[in-house]
């Protein structure tokens, strides 16, 4: 029960607090391509990707669904769509990852085993954050972890009742459809279940053609869901393909080697745990060889490591199968060394102890921050705009650049912004608020007689130098301006 209340606790508290975006692909390949199909956003604003015709158009009808059923029902605030969307995203990762958990737990032998199989899943410093997202990456996860759960309730019912696995495995290839069309990339790990299926556990012909059936069916689905955003036939997996990979586009953002795959994974596990969790990976996946997370697992870390571009957020989709995948190989480990495992096992409950509070401690205060700093101005910003403010001035723009709530339309107000130097030529007497970055009050404003009245982070927090250069990136504040003279 506190297991689980503490589940739910985390996960809601992170897609509260956790508001704006982690990867700007979140936002305006989901949001801004969702506001083009409800009239509120022009295709010549939309990303590079829409007229690349290259992106899959799921999600954005499903974000146009929630914004217009929620518009119906007089919600205004895009503030509080975007949550309900960071909550739908959390309570479906929850269910799911309990799911995948319930389906895996009682094949293993080892109660250790079983009990690091939970609290990976669910308590990982990062899950909480990664779950109550509405990303390519997160619902992607989703499905594949869904699509495998269908699939091992299809392979158990096979032999009792060869309709009902059926019609399970047709599910099964409906969600990995789902999957992929959030996130193309997933189609390595779902080609590696399907080997694993052919290879390791040989299923009858039917069952297999079953979940082809599914396939092509959420293929077709999602094909013509592209020609409906797009307004031409096209395929979007390929034109990402060549886009990225061919033409090289995704590596114009950044590359790294095939080892910062390691080194984001080492760093999202809490070094210097991560080093002992990677080793167990490692020698527990060639150990449990014939076992389907492995398969899963192996293809997708591959794909990441031979492409060009490294994201730590790349590897999001994992952290769904990461926690029974880690308890099959501690049970093979376990299995295979029983008296090594014996020998250790006071270290072994020390250092998982250490490893539990540290991760804890930071999973604490992760929840509770935004995803990113900007999101509170335009959060403050739009509620401005509801009371009837239409000018805010920008202080330094060359320097500090305008909030992000000018560049798109989800966040949009009615506010407009303007260089700082024009405040003195205003003498409408109407409220005159400033922006600027950081939380110091600049020189200027001071004489000026700026009262600050917001800032996205407390001064005492971003005037700590271990956080200087963070606060300088993402910090954003407010003040407001006395009355002009007549």
């Amino acid at each position: 029960m506190v297991f689980a209340a503490g589940a739910v606790a985390s996960h809601v508290v992170a897609a509260w607090c956790n508001a704006g975006f982690l990867s700007a692909d979140e936002h305006y390949q989901i949001l801004e391509f969702a506001q083009y199909t409800l009239g509120y956003q022009s295709a010549s604003s939309l990303a590079w990707e829409f007229a690349m015709h290259m992106r899959p158009t799921l999600q954005p009808w499903l974000a146009a669904a929630a914004i217009h059923t929620l518009h119906l029902a007089g919600v205004a605030s895009p503030f509080a769509i975007a949550f309900s969307l960071r909550l739908l995203s959390a309570l479906l990762a929850m269910a799911v990852s309990l799911e995948l958990c319930a389906r895996c737990l009682p094949a293993m032998t080892s109660r250790g085993a079983k009990q690091a199989a939970l609290f990976l899943s669910f308590f990982v410093w990062l899950v909480p954050t990664a779950h109550g997202r509405f990303s390519s990456e997160n619902w992607g996860g989703i499905g594949l972890a869904a699509g495998i759960c269908v699939l091992l309730d299809a392979l158990d019912a096979e032999p009792r009742s060869p309709a009902r696995a059926k019609r399970l495995a047709v599910v099964a290839g409906l969600l990995w459809a789902v999957a992929f069309y959030c996130r193309f990339q997933i189609g390595f790990a779902i080609a590696g279940a399907l080997l694993w299926l052919v290879f390791v556990r040989r299923p009858s012909r039917a069952l297999a053609l079953a979940i082809g059936l599914g396939l092509a069916a959420g293929v077709t689905a999602n094909e013509i869901l592209d020609y409906g955003l797009y307004g031409t036939w096209t395929v979007a997996p390929l034109n990402y393909f060549w886009q990225n990979l061919v033409a090289g586009r995704a590596a114009a953002f950044g590359t790294g080697p095939w080892w910062m795959i390691g080194v984001h994974a080492a760093v999202a596990l809490i070094p210097p745990f991560s080093l002992v969790m990677i080793g167990v990976l490692a020698v527990g996946s060639w150990l449990a060889r014939r076992d389907l997370f492995v398969w899963t697992a192996v293809p997708f870390l591959v794909l990441h490591a031979v492409v060009a571009r490294k994201d730590p957020r790349f590897l999001i989709p994992l952290l769904y199968i990461l926690g029974p995948w880690f308890g099959v190989c501690v049970d093979r480990l376990r299995l295979a060394a029983p008296d090594l495992s014996s020998r250790w096992r006071r270290s072994v409950t020390a250092a998982t102890t250490t490893f539990c509070v540290v991760n804890v401690a930071v999973m604490s205060v992760v929840i509770t921050l935004p995803a990113n700093g900007q999101i509170a101005f335009d959060e403050w910003a739009w509620q401005q705009s509801r009371g009837g403010v239409r000018t805010m001035y920008a202080f330094n723009p060359r320097e500090t650049g305008l909030p992000s709530n000018v560049t798109n339309s989800f966040y949009r107000t009615d506010v407009t912004m303007v260089p700082f130097s024009e405040a003195a030529r205003d003498r409408s007497g109407a409220s005159r608020f400033v922006y600027y970055a950081g939380t110091t009050l600049p020189d200027a404003l001071a004489r000026a007689g700026c009262t600050p009245v917001l800032w996205t982070y407390p001064p005492w927090l971003t005037e700590q130098r271990w956080i200087a250069r963070l606060s300088k990136m993402d910090a954003a504040s407010a003040c407001e301006l006395p009355p002009a003279p007549p």
